[in-house]
């Protein structure tokens, strides 16, 4: 864990007995569920398709828990050129068969 606060087990039913410690972590539910949908994102899930995992109604609701990452948004550029590229090249070719 990178606080390095584990939990720590004790008696008969094996209740967490460090509570306290782990209290002061300060972790959420909903830090959890913003984490999941940015690596998502940064993995290349269209946002629809985030919107859908998290049952949002609206898509910025969604935007809201994404991390833009720069890495992320640079190979995003990079793909987009590429295809501009390809899109070119690909009429150019059809331009020459035809003349």
């Amino acid at each position: 864990m990178l606080s390095g606060i584990k939990p720590t087990r004790a008696g008969s039913a094996k209740r967490v007995s460090n509570r306290k410690a782990l209290a002061q972590i300060d972790l959420h539910w909903h830090d959890l569920r913003h984490e999941a949908l940015s690596r998502l994102a940064d993995d290349g899930v269209p946002v629809h398709e985030l919107q859908l995992l998290a049952g949002h109604s609206s898509i910025t609701t969604t935007q809201r828990y994404m991390n833009a990452c720069a890495s992320s948004l640079a190979e995003s550029m990079r793909q987009a050129r590429e295809r501009r590229v390809n899109r070119v090249e690909h009429v150019d070719e059809a331009t020459a068969q035809i003349g």
